[in-house]
């Protein structure tokens, strides 16, 4: 029973990273993300736990044979697993890149949990609130919107080969606010034109109006949008 306050100081690492992994994880969860609180409780857990066998599992042969070992070493390697789990949160579809914010959340709770498993209970507790609050504030692209002015708008416009078309796409662009437009032809037919739009907005200006209006033309028949 002498090592009893010990199991009860692990026991209390554990707990904690499972709360804190839950608390990152909480938010991904409202979005229907993969990796939901579960995941982020199981990634907290298991690092607080690689972490306390890394610091406290190899006692009895350093006190039995005086091996020197490096605490440090399954900590190194949490950082260079917990990256594959993050690579499988993340999707492309059509360009489309989706579940960076995830991956980057389990990678952070891994970290928190190797924190609190090591014992520094304040760092793993304020980097966790730290977390959950960007997260929180950054979800949704209203307040990314209030401090970004301009953002990039790209497209690219299959229209009819029609004398002055390409004075007639600046002037739609510059009607609805795209600055700085540079049209670049892509390709070329006698009947077709692929031209790549490429300018600046403002970030409050929503662009799928844009797009709206610009396959209201007559002349063109295809818009699609060349970022992911």
């Amino acid at each position: 029973m002498q090592n009893f306050p010990f199991f009860l100081d692990c026991f209390f690492r554990i707990l904690i990273a499972a709360l804190c992994g839950a608390a990152i994880g909480y938010e991904r969860a409202t979005l229907r993300k993969s990796a939901g609180i579960r995941t982020h409780i199981v990634v907290a857990v298991a690092s607080a736990l690689f972490m306390i066998v890394s610091k406290y599992g190899f006692f009895d042969i350093l006190k039995d044979t005086g091996i020197g070992l490096d605490p440090s070493r399954i900590a190194a390697q949490i950082v260079t697993g917990i990256s594959f789990i993050g690579a499988g949160t993340i999707l492309v579809r059509k360009a489309q890149v989706s579940g960076l914010t995830t991956a980057a959340g389990v990678w952070a709770t891994a970290a928190i949990g190797t924190a609190v498993g090591a014992g520094m209970y304040t760092i793993g507790i304020i980097s966790t609130c730290f977390l959950f609050i960007v997260q929180i504030v950054f979800h949704d692209d209203t307040f990314i919107n209030f401090l970004i002015v301009h953002v990039r708008f790209n497209v690219q416009i299959e229209v009819d080969n029609v004398p002055n078309i390409l004075n007639e796409l600046k002037q739609i662009l510059a009607n609805n606010d795209v600055e700085q437009v540079s049209l670049k032809l892509i390709n070329a037919s006698k009947d077709r034109l692929l031209i790549n739009v490429d300018g600046i907005i403002k970030s409050r200006k929503d662009e799928n109006d844009i797009i709206i209006t610009l396959e209201k033309n007559n002349y063109i028949h295809r818009v699609s949008c060349a970022r992911g």
